[in-house]
């Protein structure tokens, strides 16, 4: 690929609010084994084990919400005008993708129930001939990701619009 000017290169936004998806989503999920015991010596009567329980499910929580925070700031995308978009992330692997816009198929906007109470929306890029048929970006504000979506269509030749009227 050839070096874009610096004027060509435009970062994509993300919403703070996805470092707070985040945090809670791998907090409660590095919490939830130590719950599980703390249940289970709740259950059996074992009050070490619901004490062990207790304190791995803190730990788990906030090791959770510390790696949330280091993948939000390994995190981004960046679009290069007339060539494509790439995106950044991982903390322990990082990863570099880039996606071609001559090999965008089609892209998707699509928003689950937190993104929609947060305001926030994803957008696929479906790619052709490549393993990584898809890649999204998350965290968008909805209005940049529809935005960035029409930017990113194909465009019609203004000779061929005339041939189908």
């Amino acid at each position: 690929m050839t070096k874009l000017p610096p004027s060509a290169v435009q970062a994509i936004s993300r919403m703070p609010a996805l470092l707070r998806y985040w945090r809670w989503r791998h907090g409660l999920s590095g919490a939830l084994p130590g719950l599980a015991l703390a249940a289970l010596g709740l259950v059996q009567s074992l009050a070490w084990a619901a004490a062990l329980g207790l304190t791995l499910a803190a730990a788990g929580f906030a090791l959770g919400w510390r790696y949330a925070g280091q993948r939000f700031a390994h995190y981004r995308a960046e679009l290069h005008e007339s060539e494509g978009v790439v995106l950044y992330s991982g903390v322990w692997w990082r990863s570099e993708v880039w996606v071609p816009t001559a090999r965008l198929q089609h892209l998707d906007v699509s928003q689950g129930p937190l993104d929609r109470r947060w305001g926030m929306a994803s957008l696929s890029l479906h790619t052709a001939g490549s393993h990584d048929h898809q890649v999204s970006v998350h965290g968008l504000p909805l209005a940049e990701a529809h935005a960035l979506r029409e930017h990113l269509l194909p465009r019609q030749a203004p000779e061929l619009e005339h041939e189908h009227e």
